[in-house]
């Protein structure tokens, strides 16, 4: 019987995994067409992958569904691939199954595989170390070489929220730098007179002697701000998450989170050890029920308040309700609500008009809203305590440099003192809503300043973006894996400083943009 190849094998997954979850009977699939043109989403990634590994015996990320785009492109590089599994079964029984293939799959063995289809150990070690990644660089390198790459666009000016933009004036959608501190003369004063005092840098990680007295006077306010017996400051909000997440639970410990989580908590339940779920985005009954698994075991919960991406807000008085019930930890990331929530920005509490101690560890960053760097934790002085000398990321980082400390003081000042910046912010979200939706466009479930514009499809999007920026409006699409494979965006988003002309400006270029692209008519 002749040896199936690395191409028949994937290809025969992907025709059962159509068969058996799209009820949809293909008897082939050309090599060379895109995984997405195939309309596999997330899920079907995440499942394809993991079948196509049992055969081969390989360790594959499910991202390379998207970034090889073809069979042919993902059978080379699984050749290319040293096995991680001792044996296996090509096929399941599922794919022996399937009586229209020509070869019984499922006869074949892993170590026939090794000598059928994968390259000799002398020839991967051969093999140029880069080339793994120039592989997986494919898209990027081209995109960049036909200039068309929409990434790490270089701002060289700022005035305002218009920006020098890679030689053009650009109105920027896509900053949330939500009520327009970034440069505010108070702000840039807090920086110098820190400076002064204590220079650009630190003497070490906090825990040892990279705590100053701005340090301390920011944790009081945030800790005050958020109704909060104290507070902690990380380097980062991606730190602050990550380091506050895995040192609350570990092994033998029970998290749950809804699915459209930052990438940061997702990262800090994995890195945590503990036993990990997620329910679908804000269903509450998938909540209960996951949390009916904890067995007894100690349990974080862990949600957005507002979602990054989807610029909707959770429902935390069940998500609250349901916590109490199951006597389960409550971690919310307030990163996007801070300076945007509740009459005076004080955020998701004051959205909900929520009793201070609802929220057990209440998450922000002080690099949006907040218009400066870093990231903090308001909870029970208790758990502050245990964060100071548990969290690796407090313990082993340096220590966030003490001007932006200070930065953060001053926008907690201006905020106090001016809640008109949130009032207007509103006013702009509801304008430039109202205006996405005359003109037709697909804003999903946003009710925020976060507003995705749906596009189908990669192609449009980038396209999209293309138009939106030769008409010098500045704006960012969001493709997979930072959204599903099904759902890629632009996300743009609004500021109090937007001025009515200004949103105007974006929806007739949107428009235009939009028409061209084929999103609306």
């Amino acid at each position: 019987m002749t040896k199936p190849t690395s191409l028949e094998i994937i290809e025969k997954i992907v025709r059962e995994w159509f068969r058996r979850e799209m009820s949809m009977d293909l008897q082939t699939i050309d090599y060379d067409m895109p995984f997405l043109d195939l309309a596999i989403d997330s899920l079907g990634a995440i499942s394809i992958t993991a079948e196509i590994e049992d055969a081969f015996g390989k360790r594959i990320n499910p991202e390379l569904l998207y970034e090889l785009d073809s069979i042919r492109d993902l059978a080379a590089h699984l050749d290319s691939l040293p096995k991680f599994l001792a044996s296996g079964s090509v096929a399941s029984d599922d794919l022996a199954s399937d009586n229209s293939a020509s070869d019984d799959l499922a006869s074949v063995s892993a170590s026939e595989l090794d000598s059928s289809t994968d390259p000799s150990e002398g020839d991967r070690i051969a093999e140029d170390p880069i080339s793994y990644f120039t592989r997986l660089n494919r898209k990027v390198n081209t995109a960049k070489e036909q200039g068309v790459y929409p990434f790490e666009p270089e701002i060289s000016a700022h005035d305002g929220v218009w920006v020098q933009c890679e030689g053009k004036r650009m109105l920027m959608l896509a900053s949330y730098e939500y009520l327009g501190l970034l440069g505010h003369d108070e702000l840039d004063r807090a920086a110098e007179a820190a400076i002064l005092d204590f220079g650009t840098g630190h003497h070490g990680s906090r825990l040892l002697t990279g705590t100053t007295s701005n340090h301390c006077d920011l944790e009081f306010r945030l800790a005050h701000w958020m109704r909060a017996d104290d507070a902690i400051v990380f380097s980062s909000g991606y730190v602050a998450n990550l380091a506050t997440i895995s040192a609350l639970v570990g092994p033998g410990d029970y998290i749950v989170g809804d699915n459209l989580n930052h990438a940061s908590i997702v990262d800090g339940c994995r890195m945590s050890g503990a036993e990990f779920k997620e329910f679908k985005h804000n269903d509450m009954d998938e909540l209960v029920s996951l949390l009916l698994e904890s067995g007894g075991r100690r349990t974080l919960v862990v949600v957005d308040a507002i979602f990054s991406m989807e610029g909707d807000i959770v429902d935390l008085p069940s998500v609250i309700e349901i916590c109490k019930k199951n006597k389960a930890l409550l971690m919310v990331d307030e990163a996007h609500s801070m300076g945007v929530l509740g009459k005076t920005g004080a955020g998701i509490q004051e959205h909900f008009g929520l009793a201070a101690d609802d929220i057990d560890i209440k998450m922000g960053t002080l690099s949006k809203s907040l218009a400066g760097s870093g990231g903090f934790v308001a909870a029970n002085s208790q758990i502050i305590t245990y964060l100071r000398h548990h969290a690796r990321g407090y313990i082993f980082s340096g220590a966030l440099p003490s001007v932006y400390a200070n930065v953060a003081i001053a926008a907690l000042e201006v905020l106090r003192r001016e809640p008109s910046r949130v009032e207007q912010i509103w006013k702009n979200v509801e304008y430039y809503h109202a205006g996405l939706k005359r003109l037709g466009f697909d804003t999903g479930a946003s009710e925020t300043p976060i507003v995705p514009i749906m596009t189908r499809t990669n192609d449009v999007t980038m396209a999209f973006t293309q138009l939106c920026r030769s008409e010098g409006l500045l704006v960012v699409p969001v493709c997979y894996p930072a959204v599903p494979m099904d759902s890629p965006r632009l996300r743009t988003c609004i500021t109090s400083t937007h001025q009515q002309s200004d949103l105007d400006f974006a929806l007739d270029v949107l428009a235009r943009a939009g028409r061209q692209c084929g999103i609306i008519h």
